[in-house]
């Protein structure tokens, strides 16, 4: 849809690709105090400031509100599973917007065509105020997000249960057709995770129920017995730092694929593991460095959007902070990539930041007799929203600018380093 800048408010423009789709899930009902829209808008905006709780961000940002909902109904909404179900649409249609904006940050290794490429990782929240205590303690809340490495899309996956739940045994309540998220059948789901999210029977599970590979680190105590030596291109510059590639037994009996790689700035050396057959070493070794990618959108959402702390106790109140948190880093996402692609305002002092990262790599490893990889010489996108944007946004919101006057702002501040 186009629109006037000179006349649309920031407020349209950043809520538009959400419009009516609260209205269209077949789980939204009439609610004479507070609607299914409002409802998700308001925790999309509880996102985005910084108050320390829902009694100060109704204090503080109530008055801006379209419908300031009571405090009692307030925190009601937030535990109810039937508005959750809601918001779990809106969250895969704006998904699908995210896909439908053609983006591939993989279109550049044609190996991994037939994936689709998933890091997922855990990230903890303080416990909220009247969390229960375990031995005395309260203990930190567990979210497991799932970041789409071609799109960047952001989906909440689950909240964890009980006393600090481990990666596996979330992973196993997903089971293996939750792990594909959606993807249809045909095409195969590479789960990249980090050592935590190591289990060879789940592993084998995966591949044979869904068709879903993994790609992760070895543990320091491992010990494989060498089934076959693999050989690789070693004129493609993209395996550049592989020392080895070969098929491994583990004492269990588990066949899996065990890859030495050494990074060409600092000389560490690395081992990954995976059950991918087909894909070159480099290329996996690329894609598991571009698991940090979810790292700094935890870094974002702790740090840039202040999300520190569990809203509510219920564990359904925590699926469903978990889920504004994912929509919220979409529409920013959506929101970037418009004002880029409609105004032709890009962040090109970060851009410049990124490409100057890349060749001072080149350098380092150089200077140190190490060939880098091309795939490294890629002054790749920024993963995470710039805090330039994030406080640029909330100001905008706040006063209800529109976007032919605060654009104006971006822009210059976009200009400065």
């Amino acid at each position: 849809m186009a629109f006037d800048s000179s006349s649309i408010t920031v407020n349209d423009a950043f809520f538009q690709p959400i419009s009516g789709l609260a209205q269209a899930s077949s789980h939204t009902r009439p609610c004479p105090e507070i609607s299914d829209d409002l409802w998700i808008r308001n925790g999309i905006l509880r996102v985005l400031e910084e108050s320390s709780s829902g009694r100060a961000f109704l204090q503080q940002h109530g008055s801006r509100l379209e419908t300031t909902p009571k405090l009692s109904n307030y925190f009601s909404c937030l535990h109810s599973s039937r508005r959750g179900d809601v918001l779990n649409d809106v969250v895969e249609q704006i998904l699908g917007s995210v896909k439908a904006s053609d983006t591939n940050r993989l279109a550049h290794l044609p190996e991994l065509d037939g994936y689709i490429c998933f890091a997922i990782d855990m990230h903890w929240h303080k416990p909220a105020t009247h969390d229960q205590r375990f031995d005395g303690k309260k203990v930190s809340v567990g979210h497991s997000f799932s970041l789409n490495l071609r799109d960047q899309g952001l989906r909440h996956l689950a909240a964890a249960e009980g006393e600090h739940e481990h990666d596996m045994s979330l992973m196993a309540r997903l089971k293996p057709k939750g792990l594909r998220q959606g993807v249809p059948k045909g095409q195969r789901v590479l789960i990249v995770y980090d050592r935590a999210g190591i289990n060879y029977d789940f592993w084998n599970r995966c591949r044979k129920e869904s068709a879903a590979y993994f790609l992760s680190r070895t543990k320091s105590n491992m010990v494989f017995a060498l089934e076959e030596v693999l050989e690789w291109d070693r004129s493609d510059t993209r395996n550049r730092g592989v020392l080895h590639d070969q098929w491994v037994t583990t004492p269990e009996g588990h066949r899996v694929r065990l890859i030495e790689y050494r990074d060409p700035e600092t000389g560490k050396e690395f081992q990954f593991l995976t059950n991918v057959p087909d894909v070159p070493p480099g290329v996996l070794a690329e894609l598991y460095r571009r698991r940090w990618d979810v790292e700094k959108v935890f870094d974002e959402v702790k740090n840039k959007l202040v999300e520190k702390k569990a809203w509510a106790s219920s564990q359904e109140a925590r699926i469903n902070q978990g889920r504004l948190v994912a929509l919220t880093e979409n529409l920013l996402l959506l929101y970037e990539r418009r004002v880029e692609e409609t105004h032709g305002i890009r962040n090109e002092a970060e851009d410049r930041r990124r490409e100057k990262r890349a060749r001072q790599v080149e350098r380092i490893a150089r200077s140190a007799g190490r060939q880098i990889s091309v795939v490294l010489l890629r002054a790749r996108e920024a993963t995470q929203r710039s805090v330039k944007l994030i406080r640029w946004l909330r100001s905008a919101l706040i006063h209800k600018l529109t976007e032919g006057t605060a654009l104006l702002d971006l822009r210059r501040l976009y200009a400065t380093p």
